[in-house]
């Protein structure tokens, strides 16, 4: 339990710190890169599904409490989705799936929870024209995120914490 504070803490500084970078060039507004996905990923594969599912839960709600209500459904929806794709693929590939591999279908699941929740909000034709935008920046953005996380695990591994 204190392992998913930790990351719960980790999480939401990171998430809040990539909320003061400038904007991204041809990015629609309030993206990111999704570096705390990097610790959403890590809890997947090393602590468990359930606690993954619990921390982006946990996630969503502090980014309700802090950024608003709309703010915390969206985190929530591509959350979930998202750690639904990484915990699939790990159980169908165990480790016959590149972490980059898995962190753009994470993307690309998250980005998907959004914009179901954005057609909700606006409606599905307004939604729909960002989807193939959205799908193309999430494998990018998914590469760099999955790059993170492998140059961390060596790390990570050496401290004793895989």
């Amino acid at each position: 339990m204190a392992l998913l504070g930790i990351m719960l803490a980790i999480v939401f500084v990171v998430s809040t710190l990539e909320k003061m970078l400038p904007p991204f060039p041809f990015m629609p507004p309030s993206t990111s890169i999704g570096l705390a996905n990097v610790a959403v990923m890590y809890t997947a594969f090393f602590i468990g599904g359930k606690d993954a599912f619990a921390l982006n839960t946990l996630k969503a709600a502090l980014i309700a409490l802090s950024r608003g209500p709309i703010a915390g459904a969206l985190s929530l929806a591509g959350g979930l989705l998202s750690v639904c794709a990484v915990v699939i693929l790990i159980k169908a590939f165990d480790s016959q799936i590149s972490v980059v591999m898995i962190s753009v279908a994470s993307a690309m699941a998250h980005n998907i929870g959004q914009l179901a929740v954005f057609a909700a909000l606006v409606g599905a034709q307004a939604a729909s024209y960002y989807f193939p935008f959205l799908m193309i920046v999430s494998v990018f953005l998914g590469i760099i995120t999955g790059i993170v996380l492998d140059a961390v695990l060596p790390a990570l591994k050496k401290g004793g914490y895989i």
